[in-house]
């Protein structure tokens, strides 16, 4: 059992038109909504590309090649593998301690009897390569130069992700 739903979307209007989606969904459906709207959050804005933004999407593969051996690398500009994890990882854990806290949790008596905390279920609407970095850290990788050996997310898709 679960309290509701917290959406949280990149600021970009490919996510906000698919978070709006969720919302409308969860509203119909007549599932809470953590704020009663999404939540915009940059951190899951798109991984920037540099100089190969705005170019063909093949142009991406020279960057995938690179972050196989170092993560790190910030070649034509791009923003380094390691850093869009480093902040994905970061809003993650944000959103686990606000969203456990006394104040956005509500108790609920179990079958046991017992008391237990109801959880928000957190949606998480970003872009593809955002998306494919950040399942490294739930996946325990010591860094993000493995994302692309992860099972592709196809547009739209929907992940679970469970954080221990």
């Amino acid at each position: 059992d679960y309290k509701g739903v917290a959406i949280f979307s990149s600021d970009f209007t490919r996510a906000r038109e698919t978070a709006t989606l969720f919302k409308q969904l969860h509203n119909h459906q007549q599932i809470p909504i953590y704020t009663n709207d999404i939540v915009l959050e940059t951190r899951l804005r798109e991984r920037y590309f540099g100089e190969l933004n705005g170019g063909p999407d093949d142009q991406y593969q020279k960057v995938w090649d690179l972050d196989c051996t170092n993560p790190n690398h910030d070649e034509f500009g791009v923003e380094a593998a390691n850093c869009v994890l480093e902040r994905t990882t970061r809003l993650v854990t944000e959103l686990d301690e606000l969203l456990s806290s006394s104040s956005t949790t509500a108790s609920s008596s179990s079958s046991s009897g017992s008391d237990e905390e109801q959880k928000w279920k957190v949606i998480l609407v970003a872009h593809g390569d955002v998306l494919q970095i950040m399942q490294t850290g739930f996946l325990r990788h010591e860094d993000a130069a493995r994302h692309r050996s992860l099972e592709h997310l196809e547009t739209a898709t929907i992940r679970e992700l469970i954080l221990n």
